[in-house]
């Protein structure tokens, strides 16, 4: 009997603990869907600079054009051993370049959204508004608000 008084307690702090520590959309204040829009434009002020980059890349680099590294992309999505059978070695070597390339930026831009969300807004709270941004609404309305309030600026 006192082993399962016992479960029975440990079982409702348990989802004490779980209530307690779960944030949903209502616990949201304005600011923090604010701050989830600096974020994502942090990350967009990065991640919309590579496709000049890859283009600057592309328009000094003689013998590959735009529409060849495209195909090159098409067929391998970023990985330089997917590349087709008919790429040359300089295609080959020149992908992998940009790639590498793309990939730090992809990878800056990660490093300041998970920055950013740990010791800015939070990482909870983060993954709240996320949840509720994706979820669409209210949420999302807020934060497509202010992403263009802040935008304008």
């Amino acid at each position: 009997m006192m082993k399962k008084l016992s479960k029975v307690v440990l079982a409702f702090l348990m989802l004490g603990f779980v209530s307690i520590n779960g944030l949903s959309a209502q616990d949201l204040t304005d600011e923090d869907f604010k701050d989830y829009a600096i974020i994502l434009l942090a990350q967009k002020s990065i991640t919309d600079k590579i496709s000049p980059y890859v283009n600057e890349l592309i328009e000094k680099q003689d013998g590959i054009d735009g529409n060849r590294y495209a195909e090159l992309d098409a067929a391998a999505g970023g990985d330089v051993a997917k590349l087709p059978a008919d790429a040359t070695d300089f295609e080959k070597q020149f992908y992998g370049i940009v790639q590498k390339q793309v990939n730090k930026k992809k990878k800056a831009a990660q490093t300041v959204v998970s920055q950013l969300a740990t010791h800015g807004i939070g990482a909870k709270k983060y993954n709240a508004v996320k949840k509720a941004y994706a979820g669409g609404g209210d949420a999302k309305a807020k934060v497509d608000g202010y992403l263009a309030e802040l935008s304008a600026e």
